[in-house]
């Protein structure tokens, strides 16, 4: 099935509200309610959508220090190093990346001296890792989403 313009409202409407019943989205983009569940359920047999997720703010349940960290890897231990990396709860992105890393990681601790344990006490010691690292801290967020805003195009 093509990804098309309805599905792009469905997905609009879905990032904003993921609880949303299919009923009450039939209304707005205008489609039977089993429609938009066959739509839904392809999407997520292509991975179009990954999950549906609550989106937390970190600093307002108490974890106060959020960290990118730009990595140095020597290529032939990249994917070894993201694999070992991703099981960490603390870590939120690992990205391979173009620049000065190539790897890229966004970590979220408590506060600054849990921060300093974990990069210290778990990245620093992983083989192939090249020093120093980049770390920049995170001291206000303006604006975070993991939203995809589709431009829909108005159908006659």
């Amino acid at each position: 099935m093509p990804f098309d313009e309805k599905d792009k409202e469905i997905l609009n409407y879905l990032q904003d509200n993921y609880r949303i019943s299919y009923k009450d989205l039939s209304k707005k983009v205008n489609l039977a309610a089993s429609t938009i569940h066959n739509r839904v359920q392809n999407m997520i047999k292509e991975g179009i959508i990954k999950k549906f997720d609550t989106f937390v703010d970190p600093f307002r349940v108490g974890y106060n220090s959020i960290a990118i960290l730009g990595l140095s890897i020597d290529p032939l231990s990249l994917d070894d190093i993201a694999r070992r990396l991703s099981n960490y709860d603390e870590i939120q992105l690992i990205a391979s990346s173009t620049g000065d890393h190539n790897l890229l990681v966004k970590i979220v601790a408590r506060d600054e001296k849990n921060l300093w344990k974990f990069i210290n006490e778990k990245i620093k010691i992983l083989d192939g890792i090249k020093l120093p690292m980049h770390v920049s801290s995170f001291i206000d967020i303006f604006k975070m989403s993991h939203k995809i805003n589709f431009k829909v195009e108005k159908q006659e």
